[in-house]
C-alpha cells in the first residue's frame, strides 16, 4: 500500500464473528475466538498502520463496535461478544488519546443490526418485524449505512473529531 501511494490515510477495522451463546456456555476457545477477532484484531491492525500514519503526522482509523456494547447484549451476540465489542470501545479512546497529537484521528462505529448475508437467514418474519416496531427509522441498516459513516469518519468531513462513537442504528438506541 505505502509503496503504491506513499501513505496510509485510513483503515476501518471491520473484522469481526459472534457466537450466540449464554454466559453459562462460554467455554475459553469460545471466548478466546471473539476476542481475538474482534478486539485483538483491531489492536493488531492499528499497529500496522500507526506507525506510517505518525510518519505523515495524520490519518483517521475507524472501529467497529456494536450496538450490543451498548445496551449489554445483541440479538446474536453472547456476552462475551458484548465484551469484546465493549473493549474496541475503549481500545479506540485510548488510541485517539495517544495519537491526537501525531495527527491521528481514532473514532468507533456502533451499528445496530445491519442486513447482511450473516444476518439474513437468521430472521424470521416475525423476528423481523418486532425488531423493526423498536427502530424509530422503521427499518433494518444496511450494508452502506454503515459504509457511509465510515466514509464520514475517514473523511476530512470529521477533521475536529476523535475518540467519538458514532451511533448507526436508525434509533433502535438512544442515549
Amino acid at each position: 500500500m505505502v509503496e503504491r501511494y506513499g501513505r496510509i490515510d485510513g483503515l476501518v477495522n471491520n473484522a469481526g464473528i459472534t457466537q450466540p451463546l449464554r454466559t453459562l456456555d462460554i467455554q475459553a476457545a469460545n471466548f478466546d475466538a471473539v476476542v481475538d477477532v474482534n478486539l485483538r484484531g483491531t489492536l493488531y491492525m492499528s499497529q500496522a498502520v500507526l506507525p506510517q500514519m505518525k510518519e505523515q503526522n495524520g490519518g483517521s482509523i475507524v472501529c467497529m463496535s456494536s450496538v450490543s456494547a451498548q445496551r449489554g447484549g445483541g440479538i446474536f451476540g453472547g456476552p462475551h461478544y458484548s465484551a469484546a465489542k465493549a473493549g474496541v470501545l475503549g481500545l479506540a479512546r485510548a488510541m485517539a488519546r495517544e495519537f491526537g497529537a501525531n495527527g491521528i484521528r481514532v473514532n468507533s462505529i456502533t451499528p445496530g443490526l445491519i442486513q447482511t448475508d450473516i444476518t439474513g437467514d437468521k430472521l424470521t418474519a416475525d423476528m423481523r418485524a418486532d425488531i423493526i416496531k423498536g427502530i424509530p427509522l422503521g427499518r433494518l441498516g444496511d450494508a452502506a449505512d454503515v459504509a457511509n459513516a465510515c466514509l464520514f469518519l475517514t473523511s476530512d468531513l470529521s477533521a475536529y473529531l476523535t475518540g467519538i462513537t458514532l451511533d448507526v442504528n436508525g434509533g433502535m438506541l438512544i442515549h
